[in-house]
C-alpha cells in the first residue's frame, strides 16, 4: 500500500499500465499523445480519491482539452478510469477506448479488438476497460470452436 500522498497517487498513474496496453507506461504514452500535460489529485471525502489528467491534443483537426479521470482504489495501489472527457462532452466507453486506441498508437503501440475483450476473468470487465458483450463473446467463442475444428 502506497503513502496517502499526491505524488504517489500521480505516480501510481505514470508508471502505471493499461489492462489493454501492456508494457507502455501511461504516463510516457500520454507524454507522446498530449501537450500541456497536467495531473491533479481529486480527493473526496475519505473513500474517494482520483487524479485528474488533462492534456491538450487535436481533436478532429480542432485542438481540445481532454480531462481523463481515475479513480483510486481503497488500498490505493490499483486504479480504473472513472470518466473521460473531451472538453465538456464526457465519452462514453466505445469513444474512450477509440481514444485510448489512438493514445497507444502514438504511443506506438497497436491493440487488436482482442487485448479490449474476452481476456478478463473478472465478472465484471469495467474496470479493465473490456467490453462486457455476451453477444459478441458467445461469437468468439464460436469462431474459436470452427478453427479447432478446421486443424
Amino acid at each position: 500500500m502506497l503513502e496517502n500522498t499526491d505524488e504517489n497517487y500521480i505516480g501510481l498513474i505514470c508508471n502505471g499500465e493499461f489492462n489493454a496496453i501492456k508494457d507502455f507506461k501511461i504516463g510516457e504514452l500520454f507524454e507522446s499523445f498530449f501537450d500541456n500535460i497536467n495531473y491533479n489529485v481529486v480527493k473526496e471525502g475519505e473513500e474517494n480519491i482520483y487524479v485528474d489528467f488533462t492534456g491538450e491534443a487535436m481533436c478532429d483537426d480542432e485542438p481540445c482539452t481532454i480531462l481523463i479521470r481515475f479513480k483510486i482504489d481503497s488500498n490505493g495501489d490499483e486504479f480504473e478510469i472513472n470518466q473521460v472527457k473531451v472538453n465538456e462532452d464526457i465519452l462514453d466507453e466505445e469513444e474512450t477506448l477509440d481514444l485510448l486506441d489512438d493514445i497507444a498508437f502514438a504511443g506506438g503501440a497497436i491493440l487488436d479488438d482482442e487485448d479490449y475483450c474476452y481476456s478478463c476473468d473478472a465478472e465484471s470487465c469495467e474496470h479493465c476497460m473490456h467490453h462486457d458483450n455476451i453477444e459478441d463473446e458467445e461469437a468468439f467463442e464460436e469462431d474459436d470452436d470452427d478453427d479447432d475444428e478446421n486443424e
